[in-house]
């Protein structure tokens, strides 16, 4: 079916030709179909007819006010006026009828529901007997059906618009929150897309990984991306928190409370109130302290320590913890009710080593920070300091590759950083050291470095005066089949 039949198959087109068509049997010179609220209002949802004004466009009647339709209404039956019968007209305050005249009102219901009123005027009386009235009636029902599914089309329309309004501003709204969490590999494309997809719910996150993978970062991102990004977002690293600080950080104490409670002091939950609370390396919490937690994930309150009121809070819990929690239910160091209350919707974050070129990408990120401070606005890696960096395995993933090359620039003295530089870490493996002390001997690889490091600087632009191509000063359909052949791909750089 193409598009032109799909239009006139809508309900507010079909009402169209219902009603034409009815004026082919029944006489009329104004025909109205008005739609219910569902409390109290009809309004004019379309209009035909020869006394059509502009102002019935957006007429409306109040049910309270005119007792005398409600009472029609409520008999669920089509009425037509007497030719002598006192009433006031329908639309009496901008439509004049003369004294006598035809009028019938019928109530449109689907399955007792009340969805609207039709009405037909004549200014000729007389015009409308009881073989139309009952034609009328049956018709009724045909229209209130149309008037239903336009109704329900307009709410579904209306819905799929906030949907999307709502899509657009949350990707639009994502790119820039997410802008931190740097990286275009296929693992870490997914979880920013489970960032963007969980960000929108209540549901509590745990945020899985080895140390320094970004769970803090990830968290605050959720944060920013939630309905609470007003509010606040409080932190807490449950490995530092021994048993007898762990209740008085998490829930706060009261005055008098314990030795040195000089004064009541609010826990983490009611600073979080409102907001996210991030619990970060929860798998170190306190046996002890567990199933208070759990009770006010559930319950949401709690007492202060030495308080006996209880105390209400709405927070979004976020978890983070770099061990295996369910291992950890397994050996009985973490409780299994409070491991499900905060694991509904599970994160993990992949390792440095996992993410393929993404470690040149956050080198150069944090490198053109660095290119901002005096002194260092010329410093750049050599390519075979790029080709340590992607064969690194960066046990302690982010962080440690942040560290290094901060100090790998400060090292260069701003100018060209070098394997040496890199490697001149006092905690060096013996990894990194056979590392570095290994000569690129393969001319393909230092091409296909000598690229990279170049996408990298145009951000996998090929083509244009700021293109790899005119940096390289080669035609871009050489560069093209170049990459081809070292199996290079311009979007990982992007």
């Amino acid at each position: 079916m193409d598009l032109k039949h799909m239009q006139l198959l809508k309900p507010e087109h079909t009402l169209d030709m219902i009603l034409e068509a009815l004026e082919d049997l029944v006489q009329y010179e104004l025909a109205v179909v008005l739609t219910y609220d569902g409390s109290d209002t009809l309004a004019v949802s379309k209009v035909k007819g020869e006394l059509y004004t502009p102002e019935l466009e957006d007429y409306r009647i109040s049910l309270k006010e005119r007792e005398d339709l409600a009472r029609i209404i409520s008999r669920q039956r089509t009425y037509l006026f007497g030719e002598d019968e006192q009433h006031l007209d329908t639309y009496y305050d901008v439509l004049e009828m003369p004294d006598h005249h035809s009028c019938l009102v019928s109530p449109l219901f689907v399955q007792d529901e009340l969805v609207g009123l039709m009405t037909l005027d004549h200014r000729i009386c007389g015009v409308y007997s009881e073989k139309i009235v009952r034609f009328i009636e049956t018709l009724s029902k045909l229209i209130a059906v149309n008037l239903a599914q336009s109704s329900a089309s307009r709410a579904l329309n209306a819905r799929n618009q906030e949907l999307l309004r709502e899509r657009n501003h949350l990707l639009k709204h994502s790119s820039r929150e997410l802008k931190d969490l740097i990286g275009t590999s296929p693992a870490w494309v997914q979880v920013l897309d489970n960032i963007r997809l969980v960000a929108g719910t209540p549901a509590p996150v745990l945020i899985q990984g080895e140390t320094g993978t970004g769970k803090e970062m990830a968290a605050r991102a959720i944060h920013r991306l939630s309905s609470r990004a007003s509010g606040p977002f409080a932190a807490v690293n449950c490995s530092t928190l021994t048993p007898s600080l762990a209740e008085s950080e998490l829930f706060g104490h009261e005055r008098g409370a314990f030795t040195g409670a000089h004064a009541l002091r609010k826990g983490r939950f009611e600073i979080a109130d409102g907001g996210t609370l991030f619990l970060d390396e929860i798998g170190d919490l306190p046996m002890e302290i567990q199933p208070k937690l759990l009770r006010v994930i559930q319950e949401g309150y709690f007492e202060r320590v030495g308080g006996e009121q209880s105390v209400s809070v709405d927070v979004r819990i976020i978890a983070a913890s770099h061990v295996d929690l369910a291992e950890a239910v397994e050996k009985r160091s973490f409780r299994e009710d409070l491991y499900y209350r905060i694991s509904v919707f599970p994160i993990h974050l992949p390792a440095l080593r996992d993410r393929g070129d993404d470690t040149l990408l956050l080198a150069e990120t944090f490198l053109q920070e660095i290119r901002g401070r005096r002194g260092y606005g010329n410093v750049r890696f050599s390519d075979t300091a790029l080709e340590m960096l992607r064969r690194r395995s960066w046990p302690g993933n982010v962080r440690e590759l942040k560290n290094a090359v901060e100090r790998s620039a400060l090292l260069s003295r701003g100018g060209m950083i070098r394997p040496e530089h890199i490697c001149r870490d006092s905690r060096q493996t013996a990894s990194s050291v056979a590392c570095c002390s290994e000569e690129l001997t393969d001319l393909d690889s230092a091409v296909r470095n000598h690229i990279r490091q170049v996408l990298v600087h145009t951000k996998g632009r090929i083509y244009g005066d700021e293109g790899a191509a005119k940096i390289l000063q080669v035609k871009p359909s050489t560069l093209q089949s170049r990459m081809k052949r070292l199996g290079i791909s311009p979007e990982a750089f992007r």
